[in-house]
């Protein structure tokens, strides 16, 4: 992460830029996006203008390409690029003013001046773009530049940083209004080459991209150093206090995630112990900008209004009462602040988590959306640091904070995104997860929506399944690898708290982790008899025990799923620790299912038999001497358990993971606790009585 306060260079190379005008623009947006000092994330736009042959007359136009609604600047594609004709926008001023249509219902208007069928849907910061008369425009949200524009006396510090060069937009709420007043301070002051726009960023233009480029960075740098000349405060979150070092944040992060579940759904935490943000959570001052709340739109969008300030050595009951009290001061602010045609009132929790000498616990659907929504405020931390420096934090009104967060145009376009999946929030442990039924399972969760840990021994596998399947993920950080040694509690006990540091709690957990030996009472070895117990009983007693303790201080139940076995219900031939083990496993589920019912905390079981593929159990020494005992060759096994089987079929890690996936389910199986389901293609002596 670069120095905030260090200049930035231009990475600009003449020779690596393209010719093509909209691979260009990509290239400089892909500049832009890459360096957060320059931009948040997914914050900012670009835009070209060009000229293009219509599709349909076959004349030359001028189109605008402009950054489409979502996506990041930094790893943007031609695809996230809308396409408008430049005249059917500009021509959209007119249309406003005979139809006397309010801002918004302009929005839907832009649809209708696509060029070319382009799929992307426009910015709402269109209009920004088009009454620019430049070929090349960009539009930033650098914190630098921001601290600026959230000051006290912001248009004068404009100034001052800039000169002539930037002119000035008091605060307007993003859209076509926007645009058409800055089209009339372009046009009443001719020799700008840049816009502040009070408590949200600023734009600047020129006639090429490197241009352009070169000039968004003079901009952030002149920011930059005016507030390290102009310091009248140099310790602008006051006077700071001590780290906090007797609490635990593994034992506060199920907890507090437990508070911020609304209406079943469960969110991902994620945790920030920079300097910066120590820094300013050990300021005096840091209550009184907290209370004052964030400037910039995109901050405040995901962050909320305010965060919750929360003092680490709350007990349980007095955290309780701190979040009611945010709920109801939450609920207050809706209630002031709603219009008729307001959208119903959101989840009242926090979303930002202050714990002072302590860090930074951000929520989010998922992991990355936890982690972006941290980030912001994090740029809001260095907003008020940069505002506090050369004059006064100032955030926005509150019922203009409220229109931005409330606003239709954001309604709707939650409602456009596609519909949670079953297992969404959810975090799942899955032990043994590196091969065969784990990670079978842990792939299946991740599909249904899930984060998962998977534990296991085998280092060089986790690594391997964990890229693999987070490969297949829609979003980052799904999944993380922890090396376990189940038959050591403490191992158990250390992978369970880098989950909750990781994920913030814990939903599921699959006990999973396994191993075989033949032989009798008679002939069993006291190390493999050591191994079997530590590994099928202790190391399931543990890995249930610990994941149950997160979920009781969560409050929200949870869901132990045991993979057990045919054996645990059937007399396995030579094979006598094993097949104890695997019934005690299943009498543990049954016991566990009973004593923690009442807290909603499920436990089940699957019991499968003859998963030979993809198993690390089946080792050649295992299949070698099931073979020999069964009269067969090892290659044989798969034809052999599916004939023996009473639907012929061969069972695999999937199938197990399709029912263990059913069980771990809040959507499906909710009402199911103490429950063994079969997995064995049908087998008489496994059934269960």
């Amino acid at each position: 992460m670069p120095n905030p306060n260090s200049i930035i260079a231009s990475l600009w190379d003449a020779s690596a830029a393209p010719s093509d005008p909209l691979d260009l623009l990509v290239y400089a947006s892909n500049l832009l996006g890459s360096d957060p000092r320059i931009t948040n994330f997914g914050g900012g736009n670009t835009s070209s203008k060009v000229t293009a042959t219509d599709p349909l007359t076959g004349e030359p136009v001028e189109v605008l390409w402009v950054k489409g609604s979502g996506g990041d600047l930094g790893s943007a594609k031609r695809g996230n690029f809308a396409s408008l004709y430049q005249s059917s926008v500009l021509r959209l001023e007119q249309i406003v003013k005979d139809r006397g249509l309010h801002e918004d219902d302009v929005v839907s208007l832009y649809r209708h001046c696509i060029f070319d069928l382009n799929p992307s849907a426009p910015s709402i910061d269109t209009p920004l773009h088009a009454f620019v008369p430049y070929a090349a425009v960009s539009h930033m949200h650098s914190d630098s530049v921001i601290a600026i524009a959230a000051s006290e006396n912001c248009e004068e510090l404009t100034k001052q940083a800039f000169g002539g060069e930037m002119g000035f937009l008091p605060w307007k709420r993003p859209g076509f209004d926007l645009g058409l007043m800055l089209r009339d301070v372009i046009a009443a002051n001719p020799g700008i080459k840049g816009a502040m726009m009070q408590s949200h960023g600023f734009i600047c233009w020129a006639d090429t991209w490197q241009e352009c480029y070169e000039l968004t960075l003079k901009f952030i740098n002149q920011a930059t150093e005016f507030i390290e000349k102009n310091t009248k405060n140099a310790t602008p979150f006051g006077q700071l206090g001590s780290p906090i070092t007797d609490v635990a944040l593994s034992d506060l992060l199920p907890i507090l995630r437990g508070k911020v579940a609304f209406n079943g759904k469960k969110l991902i935490a994620s945790v920030d112990q920079s300097p910066e943000v120590l820094e300013y959570l050990s300021g005096s001052e840091m209550p009184r900008l907290a209370q004052l709340g964030t400037s910039c739109p995109d901050h405040f969008l995901r962050t909320k209004i305010r965060p919750l300030v929360l003092t680490p050595t709350l007990d349980e009951a007095e955290i309780e009462a701190a979040f009611a009290a945010f709920r109801a001061d939450y609920e207050a602010y809706y209630n002031r602040c709603r219009l008729e045609d307001s959208p119903a009132m959101r989840n009242p929790n926090p979303s930002i988590v202050l714990l002072p000498g302590l860090g930074m616990v951000s929520f989010g659907k998922n992991a990355q959306e936890a982690s972006v929504t941290g980030a912001f405020y994090k740029n809001a931390i260095a907003v008020m640091r940069g505002a506090e420096r050369v004059s006064k934090y100032v955030a926005l009104p509150e019922q203009e904070a409220f229109n931005i967060e409330y606003w239709q145009l954001e309604e709707a376009k939650l409602k456009r995104m596609p519909p949670e999946k079953e297992m969404s929030g959810q975090i799942a442990v899955v032990t043994g997860g590196a091969s065969g039924i784990g990670k079978a399972t842990a792939r299946k969760m991740i599909g249904l929506g899930a984060h998962v840990a998977i534990l296991d021994i085998n280092e060089d596998g986790l690594a391997k399944t964990a890229a693999e399947l987070q490969a297949l993920a829609t979003s980052k950080n799904v999944i993380i690898g922890i090396r376990c040694d189940v038959t050591s509690a403490d191992s158990i006990r250390d992978a369970c708290a880098k989950v909750v540091a990781t994920y913030g709690g814990l939903d599921v957990v699959v006990a999973n982790a396994g191993n075989a030996r033949r032989g009798s009472v008679a002939d069993t070895s006291p190390a493999d008899y050591e191994l079997l117990s530590s590994l099928l009983m202790k190391g399931y007693f543990d890995t249930l025990g610990e994941a149950i303790k997160i979920m009781l201080l969560q409050k929200t139940g949870g869901s132990c799923v045991v993979v057990g076995s045919k054996n645990g219900v059937a007399a396995g031939n030579n094979a006598a620790l094993y097949s104890a083990a695997k019934a005690f496993e299943l009498h543990l589920m049954r016991v566990t299912a009973s004593d923690f019912a009442k807290h909603g905390i499920r436990c089940n079981a699957i019991n499968p038999d003859g998963v030979v593929t993809d198993s690390a159990i089946w080792s050649a020494e295992w299949k070698e001497q099931t073979a020999k005992a069964l009269g067969i060759k090892p290659e044989e096994l798969v034809e052999h358990y599916a004939k023996r089987s009473l639907l012929g079929t061969v069972v695999t890690p999937d199938d197990c993971a399709e029912a263990i996936c059913w069980l771990g389910s809040d959507a499906r199986s909710s009402r199911t606790t103490g429950c063994v389901i079969t997995v064995d293609g049908g087998n008489k002596e496994g059934f269960l009585r």
